[in-house]
């Protein structure tokens, strides 16, 4: 007898030998599915998501500004731009009992937006050819927005660049971008442009954004295009840049690039209000349906093609909120009246040349808090 062999007793049945149920497929699979959901959570919470909550580029980082006498401290107060009696400061409003942000955790937000005139990829250079100010309220949901004009001529805290002041305001993020280096901050050239603000308009911008041109380009092409109502026809000598008809018009982005440049012929305040009509309807298009639910493709095909304070992660959740609880009515769009400028030929250490700029004073600086606080 083999070992092998089963032993039959008498008057006994056999059964046959039991044999082990196999797992059906679907359950495989469902197995499977279930190991790489473990899998894919495990990786967001050690990589993909700490990424997407880091900022996007450099955080603002600006200096503790000592204004007036300071007691009891050895730090010398700031002494204020030398066309100004008293250093500004601008003083957040009350928030009412009761009242919530409806998007975010956050009251509201100043936030500096600069397009420069450069379109090197890694930003090296740029002088800042778009600079607005912005004053976003989560609260009652509205937008404040102040146009500077990049001519404006401004100073610099003392011991702050390597540059001598005075400087145009569209310097100061020059001279802060990493192949300047005239910056003596941290951060890079929304940085320095921030602190410029700040030391001669008071207000402290907590967040940023910069494009470059090909960035405005793309991004406009990436949603379709933008419509436009110009209330008169715009020409420029240049067949580069061309001309554009009066009335509603859907602009690529190149043309809309064209169109907020163009300034031959007409005032620089002309160009600040086109740039102000693109920007609008950037805005309107982004709040329709069908361009909300591209917002992730878009963060992740332009992540890299930007530079900002903010994390993919705010942009996407507290963006969306703002845009689908947001009307363009509540969009105040403001530059300064021509009234509050002085054209001058200034002479600009920097430039070793005399150069064309605005010079302004404290009715410029009560402008333009009042214009970001505008009900």
């Amino acid at each position: 007898m083999k070992d092998t062999q089963p032993i039959i007793i008498a008057g006994s049945n056999p059964q046959p030998p039991v044999k082990k149920k196999q797992a059906s497929g679907w359950k495989v699979f469902l197995y499977i599915l279930l190991g790489l959901a473990v899998l894919l959570a495990f990786l967001y919470l050690v990589w993909t998501g700490p990424a997407l909550q880091k900022p996007i580029s450099e955080p603002l980082s600006l200096p503790t500004m000592a204004v007036g006498p300071v007691e009891g401290e050895e730090v010398a107060a700031v002494q204020p731009p030398s066309n100004l009696e008293k250093q500004p400061v601008f003083v957040e409003p009350t928030l009412e009992a009761g009242k919530e942000p409806v998007c975010g955790d956050e009251t509201a937000w100043n936030v500096l937006l600069v397009g420069i005139d450069y379109s090197d990829p890694q930003y090296t250079y740029g002088l800042a050819d778009v600079i607005r100010v912005l004053r976003v309220d989560f609260v009652e949901m509205k937008v404040n927005m102040v146009a500077l004009p990049r001519d404006l001529l401004v100073e610099a805290p003392e011991g702050r660049f390597t540059e001598q002041n005075p400087m145009k305001i569209n310097q100061a993020y020059l001279f802060g971008t990493p192949g300047w280096g005239g910056y003596l901050g941290e951060g890079i050239g929304a940085n320095s442009l921030a602190e410029v603000i700040r030391y001669n308009f008071g207000v402290t911008p907590q967040h940023y954004g910069v494009v470059n041109f090909d960035t405005v380009i793309n991004f406009i092409d990436a949603i379709g295009g933008v419509e436009v109502n110009l209330p008169q026809g715009v020409t420029d000598p240049n067949p580069s840049l061309g001309s554009f008809p009066a009335g509603p018009q859907t602009l690529s982005g190149e043309r809309a690039l064209a169109l907020m440049r163009i300034r031959t012929n007409y005032s620089d305040s002309f160009r600040v209000g086109n740039q102000t009509l693109v920007m609008k309807a950037i805005l309107n298009k982004l709040m329709q349906p069908a361009s909300l639910v591209k917002v992730p493709t878009l963060l992740n095909q332009f992540s890299g093609e930007f530079l900002t304070d903010l994390s993919i992660d705010q942009i996407a959740s507290i963006g969306v909120c703002f845009l689908r609880n947001f009307e363009l009515d509540n969009l105040h769009a403001a530059q300064i009246p021509n009234e509050l400028l002085t054209v001058e030929y200034a002479f600009i250490p920097s430039l070793d040349s005399t150069a064309y700029t605005y010079r302004w004073d404290q009715r410029t600086v009560d402008w333009i808090h009042q214009n970001l606080l505008t009900e």
